[in-house]
């Protein structure tokens, strides 16, 4: 009896620690891109990616979201908007980041180690900015597993409003009483680099030119350390603003789907082609490395043709 009792407590031990390492450590597939140092991908689609008023386009809104997997956690800042992890970005008008605790603010500084921020922002047309987000604990930062987020936006009279959903749970509902801007700047995923551009009231300064390192604090960005495995930016909003969403790790196409990027091509792809059908590709900048396939005259040659 003692022996059939000790070999049970054995296994049950195991199959415990077994689910545990599972929980702990999701399978990477290898179609999937990889965030490196001083790398990110860009789409130079001016106008595409933005919720403007009155534009008929995103009239009801739109809905970035992503499938994301964190193999480290943010460092903690000295600077209030320093050290942020870009995962989508699109400068003077909005970004979703992490970012490690706040060490000179009263709030950051008593949480435990580890603990971090998921960052929704918006840029206003004339400098403005709304943040939202959700402050985790070092327990609930998804490490090695992929997480599902969310950010929606709609520009109405009285501001723009935003709902956020973060591991398929909403976070909160907000509003920003400025306009979200609209810029011809790329759309930038994984990272980042220093963008400016005109905006329509001078600051005193940039007297021509806004800096979206002024909207972060500075013009360095750092790339996440991960894996993007999808990324849907839609018009309108998916989800109803209160309760939990179930999407799928497969995101659909359907008849609101702006932009979706699958990365099937892997990491170090010299492109990401676009599933939607409307061909916004995302190309590689910064450092990012690119796996070389074959010779550059036939790389050049299947861009030409639109092979992607």
């Amino acid at each position: 009896m003692t022996f059939h009792k000790t070999l049970w407590t054995i296994l049950f031990a195991t199959l415990l620690v077994t689910r545990n390492v599972s929980a702990q450590h999701e399978e990477v597939p290898p179609d999937v891109f990889e965030a490196q140092p001083d790398g990110y991908l860009y789409g130079d689609y001016p106008g595409v990616f933005d919720d403007a008023e009155g534009d008929e386009a995103f009239g009801d809104g739109i809905t970035v979201e992503a499938w994301v997997y964190f193999t480290g956690r943010p460092p903690d800042r000295k600077l209030h908007h320093s050290g942020h992890w870009i995962i989508v970005a699109k400068p003077g008008s909005y970004y979703i980041s992490v970012a490690g605790r706040y060490l000179d603010s009263e709030l950051d500084r008593n949480k435990p180690e580890g603990s971090t921020w998921l960052i929704f922002a918006v840029e206003g047309r004339q400098g403005g900015r709304g943040l939202g987000g959700a402050q985790l604990q070092p327990e609930e930062f998804p490490l090695a597993r992929w997480v599902h987020i969310a950010f929606q936006l709609v520009v109405k009279k009285d501001g723009t409003h935003d709902t956020v959903f973060y591991d398929r749970h909403g976070e909160g509902r907000g509003r920003f009483s400025g306009q979200m801007g609209r810029q011809n700047t790329p759309l930038m995923v994984g990272g980042a680099r220093p963008v400016t551009f005109p905006i329509d009231a001078p600051d005193r300064h940039h007297p021509d030119m806004w800096e979206w390192g002024k909207f972060i604090g500075r013009t360095e960005f750092g790339a996440m350390e991960g894996y993007i495995d999808e990324i849907r930016i839609s018009k309108g909003w998916r989800y109803v603003p209160k309760g939990n969403i179930h999407p799928k790790r497969n995101l659909r196409v359907d008849d609101r789907t702006i932009a979706l990027w699958r990365f099937e091509e892997g990491p170090g792809a010299p492109f990401y082609r676009d599933s939607s059908g409307n061909d916004y590709t995302l190309f590689p900048g910064g450092s990012l490395a690119v796996q070389p396939r074959g010779k550059p005259v036939i790389t050049w040659g299947s861009l030409k043709r639109g092979k992607f």
